[in-house]
């Protein structure tokens, strides 16, 4: 996974958020952990070994023959990446079937039922929302006010993916905590907005 990312050490890499150096540490191992965390509490059905491997590889597409600054569909490249890496490792189609499954269901618009894929699923919105993560991606970017935008749809699409009652209710608050500071920022934007168009003019 670290030779994914061989130029993001750069600051000229376009994607710097996804250099080893804070991606791994702020995203990916905060994921790992609250698939063990979340698997003992609520997925103790769950093949661990599986889920573990899918939270590792469910961002991979982010680097993995990406060709855009759009991150869409970085799922399937991550299921493209995983597989071939799993059959390298000698694993069987149906644990690496159980292990794609897994990351489609990081995909907010994808459901399954599979209790691996659920676990992941509410691991990794969960690891996005408490962590950093969302505020800190601001630091990559030139342009503040969009970095709202993605930052307002990112929050709800993330939320949108939680499944257990438990996390739905912990992070909530958090959600409508962040859901103020955005229509905060709306509002002096447009007051900010109106005084340069009256200066303007």
């Amino acid at each position: 996974m670290y030779g994914l990312h061989p130029d993001v050490m750069t600051e000229e890499f376009k994607f710097r958020y996804l250099k080893v150096d804070w991606f791994f540490p702020n995203h990916m191992h905060n994921v790992l952990e609250q698939i063990k965390l979340l698997g003992k509490k609520y997925f103790k059905e769950a093949d661990i070994h599986a889920c573990l491997f899918a939270g590792l590889f469910h961002d991979a597409g982010l680097v993995y023959e990406r060709t855009t600054a759009d991150a869409k569909g970085h799922e399937n490249r991550s299921v493209e990446y995983a597989e071939k890496e799993l059959k390298l490792l000698g694993y069987d189609q149906s644990f690496i079937d159980k292990v794609s499954e897994c990351i489609k269901a990081t995909e907010p618009d994808y459901n399954s039922e599979l209790p691996e894929a659920l676990l992941v699923r509410n691991a990794d919105a969960y690891a996005h929302i408490i962590s950093m993560h969302f505020f800190a991606k601001a630091n990559f970017t030139n342009d503040i006010h969009s970095f709202i935008k993605w930052f307002e749809d990112k929050a709800q699409s993330t939320y949108s993916k939680i499944t257990l009652p438990d996390l739905q209710a912990e992070v909530g608050p958090i959600i409508d905590f962040y859901k103020k500071i955005i229509e905060n920022y709306k509002n002096n934007k447009r007051e900010t907005d109106f005084l340069n168009k009256i200066v303007q003019d």
